[in-house]
Order: C-alpha cells, then sequence, then structure tokens
C-alpha cells in the first residue's frame, strides 16, 4: 500500500520534499530489490536485524491479534528508512517485530536525511493509520537509530515520549583468536570448575560432547534439544514452532551451532549457538535437571567456546539479553538495551495512556520527596 505525502510543515521541512509512505505485509508482499539488498545489509550488523530472522519470528512467535508490517518512507528509491513493526488489530498498538526472543532491534537508515523520514512515517502513524501507542524495543541506547527515534517521535506529535530500560547485554570483544589466552582472562574459579567438570565429565568416555550445523543429524538434534528443554528448569515455550524452526532456518544459512552434551548415551544438556559475521550468539541453554551435578552445561560452554573461537575465528561473543550472574564470568563488558514508547493523542486510547503515564510520573516523583 503507497501513500504520496507533500511534506512542508515544521521546522526540519522542505516545502519540494515528496514523502512516499509504503506499507508492505513481510508474510505476503515481495520485497523490491533495494529494500532486500538493505536487510542484507543490516543483517551484517546482526542476525536479529534481517528479514530471514523477522519472517521466522512474524510465522511462528506472533499473537492472535497481530501482524507484521514494514513500514517504509521514501524520498527516492535509494532514499529511504524502513521500520519492520508488530500491529495488533485489536489495541491498535503498535511495537518493533520482536518477542522475549529478541535481543536487539534497529530500524534500517539509508538515508543522509533520516530525521525527517522518521517524523514523516511517525505522523503518518498517528494520524492515518491511527494507532494508540508505539513502542520499539530492545534497541542500543548509544545508537544513531536511537537517537532519531527519540527526536522524532515528539516532533510528529505524539506525547509522554520516554524510554526504558530492558535488559542488561553481556558481550566479550576478542583480543586473540585462541582459546587459552582468552580463558585466561576469566575469573580464576570459572577456569578451576571447568578443569575439573570437564575432567570429570569426559571419565571413563561416559560423557561426550557434540556440534551439530546440519546434515543428517539435524533432526534429531533438534528432538533432542527439545526433550533437554522439556527436562529442564524452564518454562515451556509459549510459541513451541519458533526454535525449531529457528534451528533449520540457521542451518540453511550456516549459522547453526548447536552444542549436545551426552552423558552414557542420554542428551543431558544443549545449548543453542548461532555465528554470523564474526560473531557468536549464545542463544538458548538448557540441561536436564536430573544430571545438574555433572555440571554439563559448564562444560558444554566451554566447549563451544573454544570451537567458535578457534574454527569459527569470531571477533565477537554475545550472550544476548539479560544479567544472569554467571554471564559476567564469561564476557567482560556489559551494555545497557532500552526501548522508546510515546502515545497518540489523537486517540482516545492514547488519551488515556498518556493520563495514566503522567500520574505515574506524578506518583514517582512525590515519592522521591
Amino acid at each position: 500500500m503507497l501513500y504520496n505525502l507533500l511534506f512542508g510543515t515544521g521546522p526540519l521541512s522542505d516545502p519540494n520534499m515528496h514523502i512516499q509512505i509504503e506499507k508492505l505485509n513481510l508474510l505476503g508482499d515481495a520485497l523490491d530489490e533495494r529494500l532486500n539488498r538493505a536487510f542484507l545489509d543490516h543483517e551484517t550488523f546482526n542476525l536479529q536485524y534481517g528479514a530471514d530472522w523477522l519472517r521466522n519470528l512474524a510465522l511462528h512467535a506472533l499473537g492472535e491479534h497481530d501482524k507484521a508490517v514494514i513500514f517504509i518512507a521514501r524520498l527516492s528509491p535509494e532514499n529511504f528508512i524502513a521500520c519492520p513493526l508488530k500491529l495488533n488489530s485489536k489495541h491498535k498498538h503498535a511495537h518493533s517485530l520482536s518477542t522475549f526472543y529478541t535481543s536487539a532491534y534497529s530500524p534500517i537508515i539509508c538515508s543522509d536525511t533520516p530525521q525527517v523520514l522518521f517524523r514523516s512515517l511517525f505522523e503518518h502513524l498517528a494520524k492515518v493509520e491511527k494507532l494508540s501507542t508505539l513502542t520499539l524495543s530492545p534497541m542500543d541506547h548509544s545508537s544513531a537509530g536511537f537517537g532519531f527515534v527519540q527526536r522524532a517521535l515528539p516532533q510528529s506529535g505524539w506525547k509522554a515520549c520516554h524510554d526504558f530500560f530492558c535488559f542488561g547485554n553481556w558481550i566479550h570483544a576478542m583480543q586473540d583468536s585462541a582459546y587459552e589466552p582468552y580463558l585466561s582472562t576469566r575469573p580464576s574459579t570459572l577456569r578451576n570448575t571447568v578443569a575439573r567438570k570437564t575432567r570429570k565429565f569426559l571419565k571413563g568416555e561416559k560423557g561426550q560432547l557434540e556440534i551439530v550445523q546440519g546434515g543428517d543429524k539435524l533432526a534429531l538434534a533438534i528432538n533432542q534439544f527439545v526433550t533437554v528443554y522439556n527436562n529442564s528448569w524452564k518454562i515451556a515455550e509459549p510459541y513451541p514452532d519458533f526454535v525449531p524452526a529457528l534451528l533449520r532456518l540457521s542451518a540453511t544459512r550456516g549459522w547453526l551451532r548447536l552444542g549436545m552434551a551426552y552423558y552414557d548415551g542420554t542428551p543431558v544438556a544443549s545449548q543453542i549457538w548461532l555465528v554470523s559475521k564474526g560473531t557468536a550468539y549464545i542463544f538458548k541453554l538448557a540441561y536436564d535437571e536430573d544430571y545438574q551435578r555433572l555440571s554439563a552445561g559448564t562444560v558444554l560452554t566451554a566447549y563451544m567456546m573454544q570451537k567458535v573461537i578457534e574454527e569459527d575465528n569470531v571477533r565477537n561473543i554475545d550472550y544476548l539479553s539479560g544479567d544472569d550472574a554467571y554471564k559476567a564470568d564469561w564476557m567482560s563488558q556489559r551494555k545497557k538495551q532500552h526501548g522508546i514508547a510515546a502515545f497518540n493523542p489523537r486517540t482516545l486510547g492514547g488519551l488515556g495512556l498518556i493520563a495514566s503515564h503522567k500520574l505515574k510520573q506524578l506518583a514517582k516523583a512525590i515519592l522521591r520527596k
């Protein structure tokens, strides 16, 4: 769907600036060559920015009233921004095309004038789409895209615009292409635990470690991962088809490193790592609680860490979302992922949310006194 706008109001505007707004169904509409290329380029920064990841999410991890769309604001065929969004038809809410599986979101920016394009797009979402709320998360608080969004929302008439903390993100930048120098920088307690537990796990050839990347072993490894996960302490997957589909997609794209730990032939721990463009993303971990004494998860992490460092030659390791204490042992730097939310005063729902937000802010201010 196309909308042609003559953008000629406000301090950032040029009266001769013609901006076209496009709305695409991610699963139903074809992406043109420029947008496909932009997604592929964007994917080099984080595989979660790519169209393949987003399509898998749209297919397997959306709610009943959610629809995956891409809004594009164009000044010319090569000058545009694109925002993949999740629209909720029941509540007229818009959210970045992300779920709890997502650790990073970013709009695509192929423009030297992105601020005016973001403003035009956000005006369209408020006036034409009549959305009550808009939330983009989780985003890198220090990124240029975050700044453009943060400025454009109030400029385009959205109210009670605010950013909020989502979660910590533990990462490590490699200084060497070998495992031992990396391990030497980690806490001594971790090094000693890895050495002791690995010897014990592998003693007598009872324990075995394996990494599956695809091929004939993939289907069995996926089933074994699901079994381990279901026997772990973690809550049941609300979207059970998402992870198996991601594993198949990742094998096709060459990202997959599915680690398996066996003891006496039984799968007791499994980890999903995804490797792309020099970064290893540690996506999901699980171990069977009946075998907790073996510390198979720690042993498997060390094994996979060595493999991605020395065989995949990764430059960065990313533990994705969460401030779990063990992540600080393996990683060296913590980033913060934030979100941005705003409400539309042109809708009744938006007005109610603006009032609610202001009351919460007032209550916080009173409590601080």
